[in-house]
Order: C-alpha cells, then sequence, then structure tokens
C-alpha cells in the first residue's frame, strides 16, 4: 500500500514563565522543548492542552532517553494498548496528571503515528475529538530514525 510521507521535525520551544498564581495555589513552569512539526504543523498546538513534549529539556536525560526509545519502539510503551506519549505535563512530565499519547506501528513500508488520543493513568478512557483526526502520518523507517536519534542528541547537548 502506498502512502504519501509524511515530514518529522522538532522545533525549539518555550513554555513560558507565568508569575500567576492559579485558583489551585500552582504556577506555569518554563519549560524548553523541541516540538514535534509533523508536515510543519505544531503538535503542541493541534493538540490545544496545556502540555509540553517528551523531548524537555528540564527533563532528566534518563527519561528524555527513554521517551525516544519509546518512540523507536526499543522500550515498552507507557500506556495500555501499546501507546507511547508525546505530550506530557508541563510542571513535572508525568502522565499521570494526562498526556496526548498515539500507536506508532513499524513495517516494511516505514513507521506509522496514529489513534492519538489524551489521556492518564486512572482513567480508561481516551479523550480528546479533535486529537483523533489527526494522522495517520507514515514516514520513512530509515529517517525517522536516524531523526529521532540526532534530536536526541540536539538535547544532550544543551543540557
Amino acid at each position: 500500500m502506498n502512502h504519501d510521507l509524511s515530514t518529522l521535525d522538532f522545533l525549539p520551544r518555550q513554555r513560558p514563565y507565568l508569575n500567576l498564581e492559579s485558583p489551585n495555589g500552582t504556577f506555569q513552569s518554563k519549560r524548553n522543548q523541541l516540538d514535534f512539526l509533523i508536515d510543519g504543523q505544531s503538535l503542541t498546538e493541534l493538540a490545544r492542552y496545556d502540555l509540553v513534549s517528551v523531548l524537555c529539556r528540564e527533563w532528566a536525560p534518563e527519561e528524555r532517553e527513554k521517551s525516544v526509545r519509546r518512540l523507536l519502539r526499543e522500550e515498552q510503551a507507557d500506556f495500555p494498548d501499546h501507546r507511547r506519549s508525546t505530550l506530557v505535563c508541563g510542571e513535572c512530565g508525568d502522565i499521570a496528571c494526562g498526556a496526548v499519547s498515539r500507536i506508532v506501528d513499524f513495517s516494511d513500508e516505514g513507521a506509522v503515528w496514529r489513534d492519538f488520543g489524551y489521556q492518564n493513568t486512572y482513567e480508561p478512557e481516551i479523550h480528546g475529538e479533535h486529537l483523533r483526526a489527526l494522522g495517520p502520518f507514515h514516514s520513512d523507517l530509515d529517517g525517522y530514525r536516524k531523526n529521532l536519534i540526532r534530536t536526541l542528541g540536539t538535547l544532550g547537548a544543551t543540557s
């Protein structure tokens, strides 16, 4: 089956620090991340949640590496049903707070990102009707792998 190939790029992006206290007494922390660009569109903007990329400079290098290994399917998925987080809580990075996830499939034809949704670890439901319209996105497998590995190197050099 022949599919149009999507491009996967990364854009340095900053979640600004807002010195405003929310009604529950928390603050919004500044985060430096590499946002996922799929066919030139920011996944953070498409998601419309206050989340940041799993490729956030403020997360521990080991956690960023684990995230990339999950995207490469070298590490177990962090949600049931083989779903892998892409955007996570901007304060702590914990998927329990809520995350945008999707399924990553590999085949001889390439990598596919599909079935986007918003979920957490304490509810079985996957939310985000607007996310279900995203994808599937097909990428060249070799290029996909090289791009993610290069990105991890970029994050390691700037942390």
